[in-house]
């Protein structure tokens, strides 16, 4: 019986502690902020304002309400001022909530503003407290209007539908470069090494605008792809890559977790995929001259042939081969491409930077020495995988 008074008697000692407890008096409702989740930076060609688009998303559309209709999961807001400081009050001016960039998933900037320089945009956004430095920074060579006022499919909020492009791309093609954050460009900006981010465009034209968007079957239409990369030196953009290359320099580059390629072996087509990539890289001074030797390892799994033969180790042998030669050569013939653009994309300059020795320093007293450099490639690999059937069907005429 003293037992139970004594456990009641605790329980009203604690029921009135908690009178005296206040609430989170300084905490904001959903209700009052504006949830950025995708923001686009342009400049007026003939004002040279700056204009700014932010993604907002709508939280109630994202609920699920039996017999509603479809309502838009995001809205776009467009701000333009004389000024980058400005634009934070412009959008007091159309927001009638505080924004909260946190979730932003990416930075999309127009071409346009990146070949004049994305210098003054990322020195407004390391001032900030509430910076993310960690989002990817994409380019985009379409009208970025359409862009940010265009729906995306089954990830129906654009950010998070470009970023899941960007790492299945990583993971499966090989054709997006990892580092290719704004922290990455920032990080070479007082260096030579050149940063490839990602490029983006609209394809295809439809009601992308609208609603209307999620009631027609045709998703190419009006759909956001991957078009390329964009070259960045310092804060610039100087160049693109197209998607062939891309894959080959990220390689090069020792930062692709996949390659494809395609062969040709005894006059058919060989299709195969490298994983397990190991690239070891090795900067040394013969004859006076840089050369930078590349080894690349890796294990093949065969996609599809076009040969007609049961395989067997001659055969296998003969892929292997057709692909270690056709890598280095492409290897080569994308370094000598990217030297006559003058493009240091195999960041020898600053390998050259960091190393010892009188011969080093002489070598960098000369202007753009790197580009006197020699690669010298070496692949190798074996294949792990040969896929379901040894033997291909035949079949014939009928």
């Amino acid at each position: 019986m003293n037992d139970v008074r004594g456990k009641a008697a605790a329980l009203i000692l604690s029921l009135i502690s908690l009178l005296g407890v206040t609430g989170c008096w300084d905490m904001t409702e959903i209700n009052q902020l504006a949830i950025g989740n995708l923001a686009g930076g342009d400049i007026d060609p003939e004002t040279g304002n700056q204009i700014v688009y932010y993604q907002i998303v709508n939280p109630s559309a994202l609920a699920a309400q039996k017999g509603a209709g479809i309502k838009s999961p995001v809205y776009t807001y467009r701000v333009e001022a004389p000024t980058l400081a400005e634009l934070a009050l412009g959008a007091t001016d159309v927001l009638p909530r505080d924004l909260f960039p946190d979730h932003f998933q990416v930075y999309l900037m127009t071409e346009r503003m990146a070949r004049r320089g994305l210098h003054s945009y990322l020195n407004f956004l390391e001032r900030q407290t509430n910076r993310r430095t960690d989002l990817d920074l994409v380019i985009t060579d379409s009208s970025i209007a359409d862009v940010m006022n265009t729906y995306t499919l089954f990830e129906r909020i654009p950010g998070r539908s470009l970023r899941a492009l960007f790492e299945l791309q990583y993971k499966v093609s090989g054709r997006v470069n990892p580092k290719s954050r704004i922290k990455d460009v920032v990080e070479h900006m007082e260096s030579s090494v050149l940063t490839v981010l990602p490029v983006i465009s609209l394809r295809g034209a439809g009601q992308a605008s609208t609603t209307g968007r999620y009631e027609h079957i045709d998703a190419n239409k009006g759909s956001l792809v991957l078009s390329g990369g964009a070259v960045i030196k310092k804060d610039r953009m100087i160049g693109k890559l197209s998607l062939d290359q891309i894959p080959l320099y990220n390689l090069m580059k020792n930062e692709a977790k996949v390659y494809y390629d395609r062969i040709r072996v005894n006059g058919k087509n060989v299709d195969v995929g490298a994983s397990k990539l190991k690239v070891r890289r090795k900067l040394s001074m013969e004859g006076g001259r840089p050369v930078l030797h590349l080894n690349v390892y890796a294990e093949l799994k065969l996609l599809n042939t076009e040969q007609n033969e049961a395989l067997s180790m001659d055969s296998l042998d003969q892929i292997k081969q057709a692909f270690n030669v056709q890598v280095a050569d492409k290897a080569i013939g994308f370094f000598e491409w990217s030297r006559s653009k003058g493009w240091d994309l195999l960041s020898i300059e600053d390998q050259m930077g960091k190393k010892r020795g009188e011969m080093w320093r002489e070598a960098l007293n000369e202007q753009e020495a790197w580009k006197r450099a020699k690669l010298e490639p070496e692949v190798r690999c074996k294949v792990t995988d040969m896929g379901a059937i040894i033997d291909p069907y035949k079949g014939g005429n009928p």
